[in-house]
């Protein structure tokens, strides 16, 4: 079966004392953080709650970017009728990607000038099917057919060339492929051994980086690949059975990725980051947590997630900077940051 998966839930633990956040006001840099609560989409900056979505109406902001003073967010909504509505806000002013006839989601954006790149996926008409698409200011490109199961996770521009990272399943094989378009060609990244799962992508002047993980047993344990300007796939190997990574980011020479992950005698999920495949623990019990994003500023990294709140439907939205957790809420709804962007003031 084919599945798309846009958040993880998993068995809470006791919950622990939340840390205070260090004022965003003393910091040379802007923190902005998009997700949801209580199954709202919003973002904040500094600490301070934008509400995207409306009140009692599903939504969810799954990507974001920032560029000079504007915020661009790309998310969901649900729609009256029950229809899940690719959505794209700007400065909190939302604009539907597609009509509301068939289930569809954006997952990521990249701005270049004036230009804005969406990536995700619309159910084909009249299947039951999704087709990878992005939208470019607004305007579809649609990537397959709908004779196959496929979505877009990620996307970035070097020059002229689009580069889409997903998942794509030719219906009669059980488990999808890690696969990129380049200019609307398919490419595959991993092969039907594995299944494909959390891709994502990165741009560092002119390099490209793909990241994706595979679930390699029938146990469900991951392991996390990425690769630069597609070469050979580098491994994360920390030593331990599961390394699931969901987020990619460059500075300089250093390779970033958030994830998370398990160790021996420990039964919680532990929120982690890697840097050039040496991980760094950011949680470690009795709650499990989750790092969903990575970003960083000089020698300060931040990673954003949620760690389990007082029940396993109450996640707490928070952020890691230099592995001390700043939350955004407090625990009493579900809450959870897909995308952390830091900007120098």
């Amino acid at each position: 079966m084919f599945l798309i998966t846009f958040s993880i839930v998993l068995p809470a633990c006791k919950k622990r004392p939340i840390d205070e956040p260090t004022p965003a006001e003393q910091a040379p840099f802007d923190i902005y953080a998009a997700g949801r609560e209580g199954y709202v989409a919003k973002y904040w900056k500094n600490g301070k709650a934008v509400n995207l979505g409306k009140t009692g109406v599903s939504s969810d902001a799954n990507a974001m970017a920032i560029a000079g003073n504007d915020v661009h967010i790309a998310g969901y909504e649900v729609s009256p009728s029950g229809k899940y509505v690719a959505k794209y806000w700007k400065n909190g002013i939302s604009t539907s990607l597609t009509d509301g006839s068939q289930d569809a989601f954006a997952n990521d954006i990249f701005v270049q000038g004036n230009d804005v790149y969406i990536a995700g996926q619309e159910m084909a008409a009249g299947k039951t099917t999704y087709q990878a698409k992005y939208w470019k200011n607004g305007i579809p490109v649609v990537l397959t057919d709908g004779t196959q199961q496929a979505i877009a996770t990620g996307i970035a521009i070097i020059g002229n060339d689009v580069y889409v990272i997903g998942e794509w399943r030719s219906l009669e094989w059980l488990t999808p492929i890690t696969v990129y378009w380049k200019n609307g060609q398919l490419f595959n990244l991993s092969d039907r051994a594995t299944a494909a799962d959390n891709q994502s992508i990165a741009v560092s002047g002119n390099d490209l980086y793909f990241l994706w993980s595979e679930t390699y047993n029938s146990a469900g344990q991951s392991q996390t690949k990425y690769s630069k300007n597609l070469g050979g796939p580098v491994l994360i190997n920390d030593g331990t059975p599961d390394v699931r990574g969901y987020s990619i980011s460059v500075n300089g020479s250093d390779v970033y990725v958030a994830g998370s992950g398990t160790t021996d005698g420990n039964s919680a999920i532990m929120a982690k980051y890697w840097k050039n495949g040496s991980p760094v623990i950011l949680s470690n019990g009795p709650d499990s947590a989750f790092g969903l994003s990575i970003a960083v500023s000089g020698a300060d990294v931040f990673v954003s997630g949620y760690r389990d709140g007082s029940n396993e439907r109450n996640g707490v939205a928070q952020y890691w900077k230099n592995a001390t957790a700043v939350p955004l809420t407090d625990g009493s709804a579900a809450a959870l940051i897909r995308k952390i962007v830091v900007v120098r003031k």
